[in-house]
């Protein structure tokens, strides 16, 4: 500091001095919104133990911090990740922001909650050490992520949230970024080399459990990041020759509006594939007819009586000129609100489409498959047949994903090439040779 106050004025040597100790600082503060968030976690699976009654004590302690005080560091933790991005970036590089540490950030890492050695995040963080020489705050923010990805339920919340908090600091998210590989070969070593290295925990640690979480990880990373999602799958697929061909049709279609109502297998937002085959059409018209307009009505496991109850009025307030309904009838009274469905939008002038199977292993009994059809032919929906087109794919037995329900991208791609087909009249409802 005196040396630069002889040669420089004494306002610029003091601003340069400043950025220097602001820099030094950049890493340390990297570190702390990252264990931040992992105490965050962990302060919520120390709950879930709680009130699963799963988790070995000296890991998850039974008795203190209160609930209450854990439901403050949850709290905290939701505030941090909704900090403004430009602000948060700013502060961890050390530059003058408006991110104030001590509201959300300091509760967090003063709080006192012990995160011990046995923990699953800390036993994965010590395994990607052992495999990469990446920066330890780099390697703590993947498994910060594994971390939520074993809890399994939060994966359309706190985990996006998390993985667009990191992207934001321009921290690693996903295995490749550390130039690992990431084939399902690779995550059932990892599994079978992490199983039974860390304390009992309310969250799956068996070796197929961490071989999810290792597909999850590498699948939500590529996604996020925009390496694979609908919009490259989408471009990857009108490059090819049979579905080039369709593109004048694509373009001839006039201004309408289609809604999909469906369950697991229509949504973007999934870790089994980059995307569903309904958001790879919906961006396929955006390149190249935006004046056919797609809206999703979604939700996990959707039952037909869950989509009359939470879309029916919805749908009919967007005035839809065709709707395609995909989902699970298990009761009678699914049953009974299907046939309302497509009765009550046929009755409002839409066209009501539905797939005789779309090869869904909860709905797969060919009775059940038989008595939807029967049930959709009889409310006046119109059946596309895609069954047997699945069944004969060369590539059938890739469609299933790890968790033996959802389907990889295979089965989306082929999906896609039907439906878009379909809504360009290059092929009936019937399949033909």
């Amino acid at each position: 500091m005196t040396t630069l106050s002889r040669v420089l004025p004494c306002g610029f040597a003091l601003a340069v001095a400043t950025a220097s100790l602001a820099a030094e600082d950049a890493p340390g503060r990297l570190d702390r919104l990252v264990e931040a968030n992992i105490i965050g976690v962990h302060a919520f699976q120390v709950r879930l133990a709680r009130t699963s009654g799963k988790g070995d004590a000296s890991c998850y302690p039974p008795g203190s911090p209160s609930d209450e005080a854990l439901a403050r560091l949850e709290a905290h933790q939701v505030a941090l990740l909704a900090s403004d991005p430009a602000a948060i970036k700013a502060w961890a590089q050390g530059a003058d922001s408006a991110f104030d540490p001590g509201q959300d950030l300091e509760p967090l890492l003063k709080a006192g909650l012990s995160v011990p050695d046995a923990l699953p995040v800390n036993v994965f963080t010590a395994y990607l050490a052992k495999r990469t020489k990446a920066p330890r705050t780099r390697l703590r923010a993947i498994a910060n992520l594994f971390q939520t990805n074993l809890e399994v339920e939060r994966d359309g919340d706190r985990l996006q949230e998390l993985f667009a908090f990191y992207i934001n600091l321009g921290l690693p998210v996903y295995f490749g970024q550390l130039g690992l590989t990431g084939s399902d070969g690779d995550f059932l070593a990892m599994g079978k080399e992490l199983e039974g290295r860390s304390c009992a925990s309310p969250v799956g640690t068996s070796v197929a459990e961490w071989q999810i979480a290792g597909r999850k990880n590498w699948n939500w990373g590529e996604k996020n990041l925009h390496i694979r999602d609908e919009k490259v799958v989408a471009k990857e697929l009108l490059a090819e020759p049979v579905v080039k061909a369709l593109v004048p049709a694509m373009r001839a279609l006039p201004a309408r509006r289609i809604a999909v109502v469906g369950h697991s297998f229509t949504m973007g937002l999934h870790w089994s594939s980059p995307s569903s085959f309904v958001p790879i059409v919906t961006a396929m018209f955006a390149f190249e007819n935006p004046k056919v307009e797609f809206t999703q009505f979604a939700g996990g496991g959707l039952t037909s009586s869950r989509a009359y109850r939470n879309f029916y009025s919805a749908l009919l307030d967007w005035k839809p000129d065709t709707v395609l309904l995909v989902v699970l009838n298990r009761t009678p009274e699914d049953i009974e609100a299907f046939r309302a469905l497509g009765q009550g939008l046929a009755a409002a002038g839409t066209r009501v489409l539905t797939f005789d199977d779309v090869h869904d292993p909860d709905a797969s009994d060919p009775a059940m498959v038989g008595r939807d059809i029967a049930a959709a032919r009889a409310a006046g929906m119109t059946v596309i047949e895609v069954g047997k087109r699945l069944a004969s794919a060369p590539d059938r037995s890739r469609f299933v994903c790890l968790d033996g329900i959802h389907m990889t991208e295979p089965y989306h791609r082929l999906m896609a090439k039907e439906w878009l087909a379909f809504l360009v009249g290059a092929r009936g409802p019937a399949l033909t040779p």
